[in-house]
């Protein structure tokens, strides 16, 4: 388990700034969107879109933001509760700064953003709550580092199947469609896919619908069955079980929120 410090999540543009890193704590750093640059141990690094930078206590470090450059990121400091915590996960043992780009960025994101939430709104325990959903998050990190680097051919099948999504996300997907896709059997298809991106085939699909549906819910005057039907939910309340598994709001909460706006 972890102590978490503090949790922040940026978005827009920034304006220009040298800003101090804790030299307390670890500083996890994860970049949504955009790109910004970092010093430390006498070298300025950049990270960009779906890469992670872990500092580890001790070390100075800074941000270096330019000026009306555009940026989202999730920021995290933390220390392990005790040494054991160090010695079971060899990222955290690490003298250096880790910089990684992730190739399951969906589910990290996922995952961070849960932890944003809870911190953000401070419920009862949320304190217990954060620190056990951080543990998962770096177990999950160190799990994906220890592999190294995925073979560029398995990243290009897993780019492929994703454009396949992208255009037949409407439709049944399954791992028949995109073993073909890429030319593999079926099965294997369906581990890699989960190898590399962390989620299942139709986990997948799923949060492609969802993230569409909460668009259409914000942007249009369509209904929860138009919508639902739009992209392939026959059942109404199967499509609100679902949306609220991967938004954590039910579409009527959405719809109730526009109405406001309107």
């Amino acid at each position: 388990m972890f102590h978490i410090f503090d949790i922040k999540q940026e978005r827009g543009v920034l304006q220009e700034e040298r800003r101090m890193l804790g030299i307390d704590s670890f500083t996890l750093i994860w970049i949504r969107f955009g790109q910004t640059s970092f010093t430390y141990a006498g070298q300025v690094v950049s990270c960009r879109k779906n890469e992670l930078l872990l500092i580890p206590a001790g070390i100075p470090a800074a941000e270096l933001r330019a000026s009306g450059s555009i940026r989202e990121s999730v920021t995290v400091r933390f220390s392990p509760a005790d040494t054991a915590t160090t010695q079971l996960l060899p990222i955290l043992a690490r003298r250096a700064p880790l910089r990684w780009v992730t190739h399951m960025p969906e589910l990290l994101m996922e995952k961070l953003l849960v932890i944003v939430e809870q911190w953000t709104a401070r419920d009862r325990y949320f304190s217990v709550m954060c620190a056990a959903l951080l543990t998962e998050l770096i177990v999950t990190i160190s799990r994906e580092y220890d592999e190294g680097e995925k073979a560029p051919s398995s990243i290009q099948h897993i780019e492929r199947m994703k454009q396949y999504v992208e255009n037949h996300y409407r439709g049944k997907i399954t791992k028949n469609e995109l073993g073909a896709c890429i030319g593999v059997s079926p099965n294997y298809a369906a581990t890699l896919f989960r190898k590399v991106t962390g989620l299942t085939i139709s986990d997948y699909v799923h949060r492609k619908r969802m993230k569409t549906a909460h668009y259409m819910l914000r942007h249009s005057r369509l209904t929860v069955q138009d919508i639902s039907e739009h992209l392939g939910y026959s059942d109404p309340s199967y499509f609100n079980r679902i949306f609220k598994k991967v938004i954590g709001r039910l579409p009527s909460d959405v719809i109730a929120e526009r109405s406001q706006l309107e």
